[in-house]
């Protein structure tokens, strides 16, 4: 296996678990926003523990993702002719 392909194979790998866990987090921050638990344990603490942990989870996949993005992208190493 070459270098370029152990890349893009772990660009790739990091790219569908980086936009998985970004959906995820996406989808329990809305679910907390429109709870009514979270919203009043929201109110009377100032924040929610499962709204934060989203917001978490949102920026780490977002991170990942964006990494698995540029292993794909770029290509290192010179080419054989």
């Amino acid at each position: 296996m070459k270098r370029n392909d152990s890349r893009l194979l772990a660009g790739l790998i990091l790219f569908v678990i980086g936009a998985a866990v970004l959906a995820y987090g996406i989808v329990t921050y809305n679910n907390e926003k429109a709870s009514l638990g979270g919203a009043l344990q929201k109110l009377f603490t100032g924040s929610s523990p499962a709204e934060q942990q989203a917001v978490i989870e949102i920026i780490a996949g977002g991170a990942v993702a964006l990494v698995g993005l540029i292993l794909i992208i770029t290509r290192r190493g010179r080419r054989r002719r």
